[in-house]
């Protein structure tokens, strides 16, 4: 079985995670009333990597003692399929006058090239730390706060027809991929259904007019009518594994059907 596939050091990124408020945590030990009140992993967002991509953001924590915070050291990343992240070492500032509560911030890395990130590493990873105070007191807990990291995904290969009549009934299809880790590259998302959406020209508003399920190729097709000019696009939901992915807009432009005038009844 595999043992330790992804270490992280460092600096680079943006890309991931959950802002998490910690009152709900419960430290596996602790002295005095050292307390973390907020761990944040890239301001809350997911982390979404493709095949070869490397991304470095933002950690903080922040914590709070009656004698001010020391140190958050050591501090780490860990989540499924034995997935552990390095973050670099936390800086802290004082954010009251009595020096009380401290926000500590670092960054970790995380790469995807072969062999060194796995598919079935995607999903919540968790912060590991430990918080110390200048009197002695600390907080210690492997899963102080939960985040996303989910493989990228991107819809490709968009059409529609660039004219047609009013009313008239046209097919609009794309592909939907994922990243695949393993391989350090991309595969189709067989089985994900994605949103094709309409805007009118002229408007801001994207309405859903139809729904797909991805092939075994990745291939998404609808066939609607055409209503007007405007731009459709695909729109392909996320989930707990993979990030969202949408299509560039493909524009079409819609004429009224032509009246024809067969001239006076006999």
């Amino acid at each position: 079985m595999r043992k330790s596939a992804v270490v992280l050091c460092g600096v680079a990124a943006v890309g991931a995670v959950a802002l998490l408020l910690v009152p709900a945590t419960v430290p596996e030990t602790s002295s005095g009333d050292t307390a973390v009140t907020a761990v944040r992993i890239n301001g809350g967002r997911s982390l979404e990597l493709g095949p070869g991509e490397s991304l470095t953001f933002p950690v903080e924590v922040v914590a709070t003692d009656n004698s001010g915070i020391r140190t958050v050291d050591p501090i780490g990343l860990w989540g499924p399929g034995y997935g552990a992240l390095k973050v670099a070492p936390l800086v802290c500032t004082p954010l009251d006058p009595a020096g009380t509560a401290a926000s500590c911030r670092g960054t970790a890395t995380v790469t995807a090239p072969s062999r060194q990130l796995y598919d079935d590493q995607a999903g919540t990873w968790f912060v590991d730390l430990r918080v110390r105070a200048k009197d002695g007191d600390r907080y210690v807990a492997k899963a102080a706060a939960g985040f996303s990291l989910k493989r990228a995904a991107r819809l490709v290969d968009a059409t529609a027809p660039e004219r047609a009549a009013l009313g008239e009934r046209v097919t609009v299809a794309a592909r939907l991929q994922q990243a695949d880790w393993d391989r350090n590259g991309f595969r189709p998302r067989y089985g994900s259904v994605a949103l094709l959406q309409f805007r009118p020209s002229g408007s801001s508003v994207w309405t859903t007019v139809a729904s797909a399920g991805a092939d075994p190729d990745g291939l998404l097709r609808a066939e609607v009518p055409a209503t007007g000019t405007g731009e459709f696009q695909w729109w392909a939901p996320g989930d707990q594994w993979t990030g969202g992915a949408l299509s560039p807009p493909q524009p079409i432009t819609v004429a009224p059907v032509p009246v024809h005038d067969d001239g006076p009844a006999a």
